[in-house]
């Protein structure tokens, strides 16, 4: 007598059932070629220090504040972020908190140079600390 073993059928989609989001969601995955897209518009953003379409400022204020934290070589941590200031005298830096276009925001200003870093929504306490030249901000 023959032994049989069963074969699982797999049912595969045309991709006619997806929805739009996940098809765009798909196609923007694998589409290796807007990395570099995206890449040099994130470069003129950050350049040129602010964002030209301001809808997006509006919608996602937490991009810009990931170009600005990219633009310094920091690094954002779930609670905050770290800013490499090496060289900058201590007298040379001022850190104030505000709002712009309703909006919770932080002046960064060293010497001449200015960065305002858009924060989280739900921010109410800001920490900041410089150890060994990189300024520590929790919140």
């Amino acid at each position: 007598m023959e032994e049989w073993e069963e074969v699982e059928i797999e049912t595969v989609s045309d991709g006619l059932d997806a929805s739009p989001s996940e098809l765009h969601a798909v196609f923007e995955i694998s589409g290796d070629h807007l990395s570099e897209v995206r890449d040099r518009h994130t470069m003129m953003l950050v350049t040129s220090g602010e964002l030209p379409e301001n809808h997006m400022a509006e919608i996602a204020p937490e991009r810009r504040l990931d170009w600005i934290i990219d633009e310094l070589n920091g690094r954002r941590h779930s609670d905050g972020l770290s800013i490499p200031l090496h060289g900058a005298e201590m007298e040379n830096i001022d850190l104030s908190k505000g709002e712009l276009d309703g909006h919770s925001t932080l002046k960064l200003k060293v010497g001449t140079f200015e960065r305002k870093l858009p924060l989280p929504a739900d921010i109410e306490n800001i920490k900041a600390n410089i150890t060994d030249g990189i300024l520590n901000i929790r919140w």
